[in-house]
């Protein structure tokens, strides 16, 4: 559905392009069987917990410089525990990382100061390509930051069945 609304295939980083810009707060979580516990895919731990949140802290784009027609999408997450990250392809000691470290740092170098993080640091934040992330997280969370102007009532009440 909100594939369609924002334009087919590309929809829904669309939409999580929008919400960023849109300054609201994003979480994200693996639905699994059960308490919390190490998401295996195929015999192999990916670093991640089911049933467990993770702050998303950006959502952003890095060119390419072998392919600079399609942008590489990217998110970075911190799971709140400070330990604990994604192991698979972009995580702090992946190929890809190595390949890419200048474009992560120019846009790590364009947060404001309390936002930059340390690339190489076990403290909880990685990174994620886009595909890899729909691909293992089941939930989205978010929290809209209405605009002052707006007003709103709340009730306090119960269900009538």
């Amino acid at each position: 559905m909100i594939e369609e609304h924002y334009g087919g295939k590309e929809g829904f980083w669309k939409f999580m392009l929008d919400r960023k810009n849109d300054n609201c707060l994003m979480g994200c979580s693996i639905k699994g069987m059960g308490k919390e516990g190490a998401q295996v895919v195929d015999g192999v731990p990916t670093g991640l917990i089911l049933n467990h949140a993770y702050s998303i802290l950006g959502i952003f784009e890095v060119q390419d410089p072998e392919n600079k027609a399609k942008p590489i999408r990217l998110l970075s997450l911190m799971n709140p525990w400070g330990h604990g990250e994604w192991e698979g392809a972009w995580s702090g000691d992946s190929e890809e990382m190595k390949k890419y470290t200048p474009q992560i740092q120019a846009y790590n170098d364009s947060l404001p100061p309390d936002d930059q993080f340390k690339l190489d640091a076990d403290d909880g934040i990685f990174m994620m390509h886009y595909s890899d992330w729909k691909e293992n997280f089941s939930t989205l969370f978010l929290n809209l930051d209405f605009p002052d102007a707006w007003t709103g009532v709340r009730f306090s009440s119960c269900w009538n069945y």
